[in-house]
């Protein structure tokens, strides 16, 4: 019987090269999209290029309901749930002094309650099926490796691999794996330029990732070679975190004055905009 796979945020990068490995790895696949649905398009023709089946859905799932509800008609339309990849979310950097409620309330619905309702609902429907199914959770280096302007995004990161540890316990008695995947520095085609100072001064294997090495490495986590291994993180990231590099960093650009300035600044107008 032919596994199945619902990849969350399947039309770029990461996503897309988790959709297209796994469809060469034998499984059919199910994608959603937020915006772009070009990219959704040729996704799926890249799935069938490997003789797979690929349904593709807009959903937004920072909208509480959607996940359930996405991944419900994924499942009927495929038949069965073997792997989940919870990969879409969004970014939003910034300073505590000048974060707002905003701020917090995008950060929380796109970069973590949206990961933790998909992963619910993918794995109660891998329990009612008796499928001893495999959950991935997209997180990043930035979960343990500290970076200015990132206390919330990375601080979320860092949540959803904890919260998965607890997760891989909740689910063992099924037969469900749940684990992480760390991505470093992960750059598009359009962007891979392997000759830059940040690529040869931070990155200890001396080049960026693809969205395929992602790939490859869900592809091992969803698969028979890793069933005894829940509850962990696996880094894909050259080497970035190993000597405590800053990804996207000059190592003393967050300590230069100018940028401490534009923070001050900015945390300043703040607090004149709550003065009667």
């Amino acid at each position: 019987m032919t596994p199945c796979a619902f990849i969350t945020g399947g039309s770029r990068n990461i996503g897309q090269g988790i959709a297209i490995t796994l469809a060469k790895h034998g499984y059919d696949i199910a994608i959603t999209y937020a915006e772009g649905k070009e990219g959704a398009e040729s996704t799926k023709k890249q799935v069938e290029a490997h003789g797979r089946r690929c349904f593709i859905y807009e959903a937004h799932l920072q909208n509480p309901h959607e996940p359930e509800q996405v991944i419900t008609q994924a499942h009927k339309d495929m038949g069965r749930l073997d792997v989940l990849v919870a990969n879409a979310g969004r970014e939003r950097r910034g300073s505590v002094l000048t974060f707002t409620a905003e701020d917090y309330d995008f950060l929380y619905a796109n970069t973590i309650r949206n990961y933790l309702l998909c992963v619910g609902a993918a794995a109660r429907l891998m329990v009612r099926d008796k499928t001893q199914g495999s959950i991935i959770m997209v997180t990043s280096v930035r979960a343990n490796l500290a970076h200015p302007d990132d206390f919330l995004y990375g601080g979320f990161k860092a949540a959803m691999e904890r919260a998965c540890k607890s997760m891989a316990l909740d689910l063992s008695e099924f037969g469900i794996r749940v684990n992480c995947l760390a991505p470093g520095a992960i750059w598009p085609p359009d962007r891979n330029r392997q000759d830059t100072p940040f690529v040869k001064e931070s990155i200890p294997l001396s080049r960026v990732g693809t969205a395929a090495d992602c790939g490859e490495a869900v592809a091992y986590l969803a698969g028979p070679q890793s069933s005894y291994v829940t509850g962990t993180t696996l880094l894909v990231d050259g080497g970035l975190a190993l000597p405590g590099m800053l990804e996207r960093y000059e190592a003393t650009e967050w300590k230069t004055q100018k940028w401490s300035e534009t923070r001050y600044n900015k945390a300043m107008e703040m607090l004149e905009g709550d003065r009667p």
